[in-house]
């Protein structure tokens, strides 16, 4: 709100936005789009998951997270996962590829694989750090699918790093926070794609589209809902309202029950969730996710339908671009 009003912008949501040069009609359309479509996506996708696990009643919060396959595990050391993202993402062409084999060796110095005592949890890629200086990648390999995706996925933002930092000066080597999600989403679904066609195991074959179905969920619905509840509270406030405990808790009980349908029950306390999530503090930082997975998708798909042209088009088009463009170009 200070920011808004010290430089006069018309809202809350425009602050934020415009540094990035980002319109709040595509923040606004995101949100819309999705709430059109909510019946014929998430309510089925909340159906399938009460028929798939035998419930009769509603579904709620905690069978929402377990898993749909039981028994159905697949492990890969290093190694093997390694192998596997660079015969997957071979459409994207033979330089880039080539960079994913030089940085995913830990000979190489990108990469610190596996858990390790006093070290943080989760992945995470630093970029560039100083020029001409390869990127870093911190990880916690833990054998799973989930860790040979993680891979993929932070390798998508340390070879963005890379090209934006080798192809433009300083001053336009970075890269906004609405394209950074793109690189690291599109890495993935080339690599599950690539899965799905080799895959003869029709558990395994479910399992997989289990986990494209789950990162949909997490990724674009969610973290919309995440953004309208956002938009939502700051509006209430900027209209001279005072933020409530109660206010809060009302506005995201009303958020879950719209966007999971009438299919789903809330538990005891569960509209307290919104407490719980710090990205909340970054001021519309969410709904990058979802905007990062819808175009990574698509991009991906263009990448495995048409091959190496188009992924040189990503690769000189986005990936070399840094910030020498607005983000929507």
């Amino acid at each position: 709100l200070l920011t808004k009003e010290l430089r006069g912008y018309d809202s809350c949501l425009e602050a934020a936005l415009k540094g990035d040069n980002i319109s709040t009609a595509t923040y606004r359309m995101l949100i819309d789009t999705i709430n059109a479509n909510l019946a014929r996506t998430m309510h089925k996708y909340v159906d399938l998951r009460r028929k798939v696990m035998g419930i009769e009643g509603p579904l709620t919060f905690p069978n929402l997270y377990n898993p749909m396959l039981e028994d159905v595990e697949v492990t890969y050391t290093y190694e093997q996962g390694r192998d596997l993202i660079l015969k997957g993402l071979a459409p994207m062409g033979k330089e880039y590829v080539g960079l994913l084999a030089k940085g995913t060796d830990p000979a190489n110095g990108w990469i610190d694989v596996f858990p390790n005592q006093a070290k943080r949890t989760g992945a995470y890629s630093t970029g560039i750090v100083a020029r001409d200086i390869h990127p870093f990648v911190l990880h916690n390999f833990d054998n799973s699918l989930d860790a040979v995706f993680t891979t993929a996925h932070e390798y998508g933002h340390a070879l963005h790093s890379y090209y934006s930092s080798k192809y433009q000066p300083p001053v336009y080597s970075d890269y906004t926070t609405f394209l950074a999600e793109v690189a690291s989403t599109c890495n993935e679904e080339v690599l599950l794609s690539y899965m799905l066609k080799q895959e003869k195991d029709p558990e395994r074959t479910l399992m997989l589209l289990n986990e494209r179905l789950e990162k949909i969920r997490l990724t674009i619905f969610r973290q919309t809902l995440f953004a309208e509840f956002e938009l939502r509270y700051h509006e209430y406030a900027e209209g001279d309202e005072t933020l409530t405990a109660d206010y809060l808790n009302g506005l995201y009980k009303e958020l879950i029950q719209k966007y999971y349908g009438p299919n789903y029950e809330m538990g005891p306390n569960d509209e307290v969730e919104w407490a719980f999530i710090p990205h909340f503090n970054y001021n519309f930082y969410v709904f990058s996710y979802a905007t990062g997975l819808t175009s990574g998708i698509s991009l991906a798909q263009q990448i495995m339908a048409k091959g190496e042209p188009a992924a040189t088009r990503y690769i000189d088009g986005m990936l070399k671009g840094g910030s020498s463009a607005p983000p929507l170009t």
